[in-house]
């Protein structure tokens, strides 16, 4: 269910955040250097780092995480700005209104325009080729979206104690709530959250294209180059597919980051932009990929002071700046959790805090699984934080590079492509040899920190493969790597259409060979992945169940609430209804279950508000199963069944061999 209302608001907040944060530094700056659509389109990435942080500041200080509150404040300072123009001019309109010129810049924006239209449509188009969430992640999101939607607060409620660490989050507290939090704003005025989250995560991603290919002007001041990488990055197949996770939001944000770090050298006032856009990278995802980004930042700012001569205070005070600005969760987390819990779960162990916090597991238990004192040992959380390991890590082959593949990871798809590996090794070639002796000059700054980004991102890509680590989740820099490749790519085009600059028509005929090229030998890979049927979860017990219980839960209002026998109410959310797994009636309830019989069933259906409830004998059973054993579930199930198939409270709206759903009387 399409909300348009949601997508204006999505860019009103957004650009309003933008706009607030770079207003005072335009506004006295005689000289900008910023184009209408550079600035105003770059307001909208800053602006989702604004409302990343300012999301946490505002949750920290127990302010409610309402629409109307981040409409309002993202209207303040565009509504001073308004007004102080009108007031300026006598509150007249300008008589004359000017015409608007097609220049190269504009051509330029109105290619990156096809880029994200293009991208947006494959995106969104697979993300809604089927009616489900794909895998795990993306239903666990949806359940921190709703939380945030209905309670307007990303703390966990649950209580954790020494006897009690259950958590039904996976995504909200202790895990960094930025990007649950922008989509459970956005679904307080879209009803359909399967909806909301799949769109807008296609959305993010492909305005990413537009902060690339600002911030790749801004660094490589060519805009024929810029464009190029953009075009590359957009089809290589490692970037970013259209996974529902906080690393749409994430990576997304890097782009403003470095935009505002371009920036900082023209205007020091930058830097305060540049520690917002860190801070919200911070607050976005667990560790691992931030400490990546801030790496990348890193390594500019050290590259350039190398090559400038000085050190870089304003940009290195921004980068630290935004990582102390994001202190508003992380020092919330350590004091909620205790700094022994932090360590342990974060740094050595995060899977326990999605996965294994089990009931009757304690906090000091999660922690020390990982085996650290209270202080920790130095060098085990060192290579704990470098250890490549991860869902989908391994060790790759050259032919993982070079050739792309449509059957790739959704989430962390890998490949560049055969002619975009040999664009990247020509600019690779070029670079090293051309610059060797000039590399350390301010002209040529941006290519030898592209080299050391390319040097980076391929080290932590074979973690598995190169003897020494330098970063955890080798899998996930895949994202990372198509940054440098995209860059490089593009300097090698340029450089070898340039050399037939006398020949124009050569010249066209050259740069369509090579756009098709890649097209056909990474974009037609890249969209066939992100286009097919994608599975899902492993609760379902075949491939047929999702497309059933999409099926199914059209029958019953969005929104309505769901009981599900089986312990899997994420898949509730995932499928845009509700069940109200945070709370302690249900918690209380679900621990006894199966011993709970009818009457007792349909009181606390009742007494709840539940208005569907529904049986799965395959779910049932495994989830079940393991909490309270095989025989016990074996003896109990099917006399809960019977009671419910015979009730007259419960009326059966849909039923086969293994599902039911009833409609509560």
């Amino acid at each position: 269910m399409i909300s348009v209302i949601t997508i204006l608001l999505f860019f009103i907040y957004l650009w309003g955040f933008g706009f607030s944060l770079t207003y005072f530094i335009y506004s006295k700056s005689a000289n900008p250097k910023a184009d209408l659509f550079e600035r105003h389109i770059m307001n909208i990435g800053i602006g989702l780092g604004v409302f990343a942080i300012l999301s946490i500041i505002i949750n920290f200080f127990r302010i409610p995480l309402d629409w109307k509150i981040f409409l309002l404040l993202s209207l303040i300072v565009p509504l001073y700005a308004g007004f102080t123009i009108c007031k300026k001019h006598g509150f007249k309109f300008p008589t004359k209104i000017p015409k608007p010129t097609l220049t190269k810049s504009n051509l330029f924006v109105a290619a990156v325009l096809l880029i994200f239209a293009v991208s947006l449509y494959v995106y969104a188009s697979g993300a809604f080729a089927y009616p489900y969430l794909e895998d795990e992640d993306p239903w666990g999101h949806s359940v921190g979206v709703k939380y945030v939607a209905l309670h307007k607060d990303a703390y966990n409620p649950i209580t954790t104690t020494a006897q009690e660490t259950e958590s039904f989050f996976s995504y909200i507290d202790p895990y960094p709530p930025a990007y649950d939090v922008l989509m459970g704003v956005l679904h307080q005025t879209s009803q359909d959250l399967n909806w909301t989250i799949k769109f807008f995560n296609a959305l993010i991603i492909s305005l990413g294209f537009f902060f690339f290919y600002f911030f790749a002007n801004s660094f490589m001041q060519n805009k024929t180059k810029a464009l190029a990488a953009t075009f590359f990055l957009a089809v290589i197949p490692s970037y970013l597919s259209h996974f529902i996770w906080a690393h749409s939001m994430t990576i997304t944000l890097l782009f403003p980051a470095l935009y505002a770090f371009n920036k900082t050298f023209e205007n020091k006032k930058w830097a305060l932009i540049l520690a917002v856009m860190v801070a919200g990278i911070w607050v976005t995802q667990n560790l691992s990929q931030p400490i990546k980004l801030t790496t990348m930042l890193l390594i500019y700012a050290l590259v350039a002071s190398v090559v400038h001569y000085r050190f870089l205070k304003y940009h290195v005070a921004g980068i630290f700046g935004g990582m102390v600005l994001s202190l508003f969760w992380w020092m919330a987390m350590i004091h909620k959790y205790s700094l022994q819990f932090f360590i342990g779960a974060y740094v050595r162990v995060p899977v326990a805090l999605r996965e294994t916090m089990v009931s009757n597991s304690s906090v000091e238990a999660v922690a020390n699984t990982a085996g650290f004192s209270f202080f920790g040992k130095f060098f085990s959380v060192i290579k704990a934080i470098t250890h490549p390991g991860g869902s989908g890590s391994r060790a790759y082959t050259f032919g993982d590079f070079f050739v792309a593949k449509s059957n790739n990871m959704i989430n962390a798809p890998i490949g560049i492509g055969v002619v975009l590996s040999i664009l990247a090794l020509f600019g690779l070639a070029y670079l090293v040899f051309k610059y060797r002796s000039s590399l350390v000059s301010q002209e040529n700054c941006w290519r030898i920190v592209v080299l050391f980004w390319l040097i980076y991102t391929f080290w932590v890509v074979n973690g598995m493969t190169f003897p020494i680590s330098i970063a955890r989740d080798a899998f996930r820099a895949w994202f990372l790597l198509a940054i440098p490749v995209s860059i490089i790519a593009a300097e090698g085009t340029y450089v070898f259409i340039n050399t037939f600059k006398k020949n124009k028509l050569l010249q066209v005929a050259l740069t369509m060979l090579i756009v098709a090229g890649a097209i056909l030998t990474s974009g037609v890979h890249k969209y066939e992945a992100n286009t097919s049927i994608w599975p899902t979860s492993g609760s379902f017990s075949n491939a047929q169940e999702p497309f059933l219980y999409a099926e199914l839960f059209k029958q019953i209002p969005l929104n309505s609430k769901v009981f599900l026998y089986a312990p899997r109410d994420k898949l509730v959310f995932g499928y845009g209804r509700f069940s109200c797994s945070w709370c302690q009636e249900v918690k209380d309830f679900r621990k006894e279950i199966i011993y709970k019989n009818h009457d007792e069933l349909y009181s606390f259906l009742l007494s709840n508000n539940y208005e569907y409830f529904m049986i799965n004998k395959n779910m049932d059973y495994k989830y079940l199963s393991d909490k309270f054993g095989q025989d016990e579930v074996k003896a109990m199930l099917p006399v809960r069944y019977q009671e419910f198939l015979t009730s007259t409270k419960l009326t059966p709206i849909y039923s086969n061999e293994n599902v039911v759903l009833f409609k509560v009387n």
